[in-house]
């Protein structure tokens, strides 16, 4: 569903002294509700839902709760929420937590399990029967050569509304739009593992940036928003788009809304101060022709870009920049998959594991990523975490080009047995690679971990990971 490039675009810039005063306000600037929601529409609002951690990781529920309000005035028919979150994280976990389920019913409107999580432990189930309902509820949709599945739902409502939550970004500078309606689809579908053509090109080229830019266009190509809202009123900056330690809430007090995705992220990049041109994923998205031809084309209403325009802390985009106690991290030539899995494992570790940071070794801990790492001077009692298969491998490559050599001095793996490995292309699972980490350090040098495994298991525990990766990937 291209847009053509002689359209206008209209974006509304709004300050004011709540999100809900700025999302109403925004509105009426862009015509008033009426001109997005008709009487007796099936609404679809997707929102950013990722962690049961709550506001700013997730969309704040006043600004839910102002469209929802105001689609029921003009009286919309059915009004449905819903959004995939975290990879492994069920949905019934998450509105167990918040509360989601009973809250939006209170507004009229419903909160879509869309992975089956509130019902899938009831009773035993059969493939064939599973396979009837993810039938029922999901379309399968081919676009540029994949298969893709995208609920029903979303597809057969006659207005989709998107509310992002705007907070920094490890690979694209700020959450985009374009980022949440890339959760619409299953994590399955989300994910961009090995591929089979994997060669010396596949890092220099950062194959896996480029392939999940090009998903995240897909989707957002079948089918356009009618209305995006980019809720900027308050933003992570330093460290997210999740709760870390270094993360830094910032009052903007601004929201940016309007009638094309793409227009919202560019003026909401610009209202950040941010360079549009070096966001290679909003670049492509006017390159495929799938927005206004250029700014010219986007009519801004409201206030002044220069009038609002603020500053933010970018995260880190070096990962020896996440400084760890008794930790030092050594980085080859890495993908951007490596990049953003590893962020956010070690600031998992710098936010919730600081005790642990001094219990877990006397001696040094050495964290390597990627092709080619810069080695250290290993001491007989290090340890080494090996972070995904590039990483792996070469130490493997370095171990056997040591023997055949028959060279005096031992390589890592003989010189040093406390490694451990965390496979993946990119290591996809966080909770996986925590668990490695426990099982290496133990319960006694790792008290928090432990606590955490223990909260974790009550969201994504083995059956009930078992089952949801059953209902995703069948």
């Amino acid at each position: 569903m291209n847009q053509l490039s002689n359209e206008i675009a209209e974006v509304a810039i709004i300050k004011g002294e709540s999100p809900k005063e700025c999302v109403l306000k925004g509105i009426d600037k862009l015509g008033g509700i009426s001109r997005f929601i008709n009487k007796e529409d099936q609404i679809f609002i997707l929102i950013t839902l990722q962690l049961p951690q709550g506001f700013p990781t997730n969309t704040n529920l006043d600004t839910i709760e102002a469209i929802i309000n105001s689609c029921n005035q003009v009286g919309a028919d059915k009004i449905y929420v819903g959004s995939f979150p975290f990879n492994g994280i069920a949905l019934r976990a998450i509105s167990d937590a918040l509360r989601l389920k009973e809250y939006f019913e209170s507004l009229n409107a419903k909160f879509l399990f869309l992975d089956n999580s509130n019902f899938y432990f009831q009773k035993a189930i059969s493939e064939k029967k599973l396979k009837f309902i993810k039938d029922r509820y999901f379309s399968k949709i081919d676009v540029n050569g994949k298969r893709i599945s995208i609920p029903k739902l979303f597809l057969s409502s006659n207005k989709v509304i998107v509310i992002n939550q705007v907070n920094v970004d490890p690979l694209f500078k700020f959450r985009t739009s374009l980022q949440n309606l890339y959760s619409i689809i299953p994590n399955r579908y989300q994910e961009i593992g090995l591929l089979l053509n994997k060669g010396k090109d596949f890092l220099i080229n950062d194959q896996y940036r480029n392939d999940l830019e090009s998903n995240i266009l897909d989707v957002f190509s079948v089918r356009k928003p009618d209305l995006v809202i980019n809720d900027l009123f308050y933003v992570l900056e330093s460290a997210g788009p999740y709760i870390y330690k270094d993360s830094i809430l910032k009052k903007s007090g601004t929201v940016v809304l309007g009638n094309d995705s793409i227009a919202v992220d560019i003026i909401t990049s610009e209202v950040m101060n941010l360079n549009t041109d070096e966001n290679q994923l909003i670049s492509k998205a006017i390159k495929r022709y799938l927005t206004v031809k250029d700014k010219s084309n986007i009519k801004i209403l409201g206030e002044n870009i220069a009038d609002v325009k603020f500053n933010v802390e970018q995260c880190v985009n070096k990962l020896e920049d996440i400084k760890l106690q008794n930790f030092t991290i050594k980085v080859g030539k890495i993908c951007s998959g490596c990049f953003k899995q590893a962020y956010h494992l070690l600031n998992i570790i710098k936010t919730l594991m600081v005790k642990d940071l001094k219990y877990m070794s006397p001696n040094n801990n050495y964290f390597l990523i990627g092709e080619n790492p810069p080695e250290p001077n290993y001491l007989k009692k290090d340890n080494i975490i090996l972070f995904g298969n590039c990483a792996i491998d070469v130490t493997r490559k370095k171990d056997s080009e040591k023997s055949k050599k028959k060279e005096k001095k031992k390589s890592i793996q003989k010189k040093n047995v406390n490694v451990i490995k965390i496979k993946g292309c990119p290591p996809w699972d966080i909770y996986d690679s925590l668990k490695k980490l426990f099982d290496y350090y133990n319960k006694k040098n790792t008290p928090e971990l432990n606590f955490l495994n223990k909260i974790n298991s009550f969201l994504i525990n083995s059956k009930e990971k078992k089952i949801l990766n059953q209902w995703e990937w069948l």
